[in-house]
C-alpha cells in the first residue's frame, strides 16, 4: 500500500432513471487512517462508498494501493477489501457463528476447510463484538443492533486491510454505538484503514482521523474534524440550526442544536 489507501481521479457515478449524478469527485484516501463520509440524505455518501467497495459502474478511476481496482481479481480483492453496506440480506436462517465463519471463506475459497487459525480468528472477532454468548443464535432471533454487530464480525473475520462501512450503526444504541467506533479504531490503530458513512456527526468528530463532506453529489470539504464540523458549513450543508462546542478532554468539535 502506499500512503494514500485509495485514491479517486474524477470519478463520477449517474443514475440513469433520475439523472442524479456523484462527481466528479478526486481525493485521497489516507492509509491506516479512519475517514469518516457525512453529508444530509441524498448527498452521495452511500453511492460514494459502494463505488469504492466495485458495486457500481462508475466513469474515472479509482486505485487502491498502486492497481486500479479492476484489475484486482475476486480473490485479490476480497483479500485487501472488507465492504459492509446498509443492508445485508439474510436469505438463510444461520446461526451467529456459523454467519461470521462465512465470511472467512474469502480467505479459504468457499471449498476450503476452516484451520486451527482460522477458528482463532473468528473466535477472536466473535468476542471483539461482544457475541460470544449469541454464537449459538439464529439470526431470525437477534435484534437490529445484535444483527448489525453479526455482520460487523463477518467482515472483520476477513482480516482486511481496507473496511468500508456504510452507516454500520444505525441500528445500534448509544452504548454499541460507541463500542462499534472504538472497535474500529483499534482496528485502525493496528494497521487497518477504514472508511465510514455516518450520520453521527459528535461521534465522527471524536473518533475519525479525517472527515469527506458531501453535498448535492460534490465533495465539499475534506480535512481533520476541527476543519470539516464548522458551524457555518454544518448550517449551510444540512440547513438546520446548530451549535458547534469543544469537546471539554479532546478539544474535538461537538453538534448540538441551537435552541
Amino acid at each position: 500500500m502506499t500512503n494514500s489507501a485509495i485514491q479517486l481521479n474524477n470519478l463520477i457515478f449517474q443514475y440513469q432513471k433520475t439523472g442524479w449524478k456523484l462527481g466528479p469527485v478526486s481525493i485521497n484516501f489516507s492509509a491506516e487512517k479512519l475517514t469518516g463520509i457525512i453529508g444530509p440524505n441524498g448527498s452521495g455518501k452511500s453511492t460514494l462508498v459502494s463505488a469504492l467497495a466495485r458495486k457500481l459502474d462508475f466513469k474515472g478511476e479509482i486505485k487502491v494501493g498502486e492497481n486500479a481496482v479492476e484489475n484486482y481479481s475476486s480473490e485479490e480483492w476480497a483479500n485487501i477489501v472488507a465492504y459492509l453496506p446498509q443492508r445485508v440480506p439474510t436469505q438463510f436462517d444461520f446461526s451467529v457463528e456459523q454467519t461470521v465463519a462465512f465470511g472467512r471463506f474469502a480467505k479459504t475459497g468457499l471449498m476450503g476447510f476452516l484451520t486451527e487459525n482460522d477458528n482463532k480468528v473468528i473466535e477472536k472477532c466473535l468476542e471483539q463484538t461482544d457475541l460470544i454468548n449469541l454464537r449459538h443464535r439464529m439470526l431470525s432471533e437477534l435484534s437490529g443492533g445484535e444483527l448489525q454487530r453479526t455482520h460487523l464480525a463477518s467482515v472483520l473475520v476477513q482480516e482486511p486491510e481496507i473496511l468500508l462501512l456504510d452507516e454500520p450503526t444505525s441500528s445500534l444504541d448509544i452504548h454499541h454505538q460507541i463500542e462499534f467506533y472504538g472497535l474500529v479504531r483499534e482496528c485502525v490503530d493496528n494497521g487497518m484503514t477504514a472508511i465510514i458513512v455516518t450520520h453521527e456527526l459528535t461521534l465522527a468528530s471524536h473518533f475519525c482521523d479525517e472527515l469527506v463532506l458531501v453535498s448535492n453529489g460534490k465533495l465539499l470539504e475534506h480535512n481533520v474534524p476541527e476543519k470539516v464540523i464548522r458551524e457555518d458549513l454544518i448550517r449551510e450543508v444540512y440547513g438546520e440550526k446548530v451549535r458547534i462546542l469543544s469537546h471539554p478532554e479532546t478539544g474535538r468539535p461537538m453538534v448540538v442544536p441551537d435552541i
